[in-house]
């Protein structure tokens, strides 16, 4: 039985045509003979989400681009609007779309995924790790006296050297981030002498000096950003960002590491793991 929601659409998908663009942005290819099985017991709306989630997650289709209009994927498919809505409402809740008022629907730009409390990873490791590409602009270098929030974080004395790392990081070319991070220079005071633009903080640290973040403490609230951050993050001035602070301590509780990241609110998600304490009782109808 063919699904309710493809009712009334036409019978054989139309010619494969240019979409006419006149923004001059690239929209996706679209092979229609390899979308939609109408022998399949599988809705139509199912069929076409999973295809272009598959095409976004396998990097066929790019961030930016854009999708073809409903009434083109209409004419393409030989399925009905009802069904195009479904399957880009059902992209959308996945976050793998963005629907502009106006416009057509575009591909999302991946947000970056971290742990916020069970994972001491780095903006590098956890954006190999999922197969994106990580690029980083270091905006400033240098050896500066600690604040008093800083020698507070690293429980060192204010105006004691640290060494400050100022880095916008990117996602696949995108601007995502941008981190300041803090170092007492008495660890490692060569490394103001390395090029961190292509390369692992964590994984320097760890390798050169024999420096390794064992535990950490970091905290995240919702703020906005200044005319100077967004500039660099390339969103307006106001827009939404989580700032998180973390500080890192070594195997011995000595503080090495002091970050203050600002990351993009629409670009970013962080997973927290919650576990109960050994034989606590849980609450009734939890």
């Amino acid at each position: 039985m063919r699904p309710l929601s493809s009712d009334h659409a036409p019978p054989h998908p139309a010619p494969l045509h240019e979409p006419p663009n006149p923004g001059g942005a690239v929209t996706v290819r679209l092979e229609a003979d390899h979308i939609i099985d109408r022998n399949s017991p599988v809705p139509y709306y199912f069929q076409l989400s999973t295809f272009a989630q598959r095409q976004i997650e396998s990097r066929r289709w790019r961030a930016g681009e854009l999708l073809p209009s409903e009434q083109e994927l209409c004419d393409r498919l030989g399925i009905s609007r009802t069904v195009v809505r479904q399957a880009i409402a059902d992209l959308g809740t996945k976050g793998l779309i963005i629907k502009q008022n106006g416009k057509r629907t575009l591909i999302a730009f991946p947000k970056y995924e971290g742990g916020l409390m069970q994972n001491l990873r780095g903006f590098y490791e956890d954006a190999r790790g999922r197969g994106q590409t990580p690029s980083t602009k270091v905006l400033e270098f240098k050896i500066t006296p600690a604040t008093a929030e800083v020698s507070e974080a690293l429980r060192i004395k204010e105006d004691e050297p640290v060494i400050m790392l100022d880095r916008l990081r990117s996602l696949d070319g995108e601007p995502e981030v941008l981190v300041v991070t803090f170092i007492p220079e008495r660890l490692c005071p060569a490394l103001v002498r390395e090029d961190l633009s292509n390369q692992s903080l964590y994984e320097l640290l760890a390798r050169k000096f024999g420096l390794r973040i064992a535990r950490g403490i970091r905290t995240i609230e919702a703020v906005s950003l200044n005319r100077h951050d967004a500039s660099l993050l390339d969103v307006k001035q106001g827009s939404p960002a989580l700032l998180l602070k973390s500080i890192g301590l070594i195997e011995d509780g000595t503080p090495l590491e002091y970050f203050i990241a600002k990351h993009r609110g629409d670009r970013a998600k962080f997973h927290v793991q919650l576990v109960g304490e050994p034989g606590e009782a849980q609450p009734a109808g939890s």
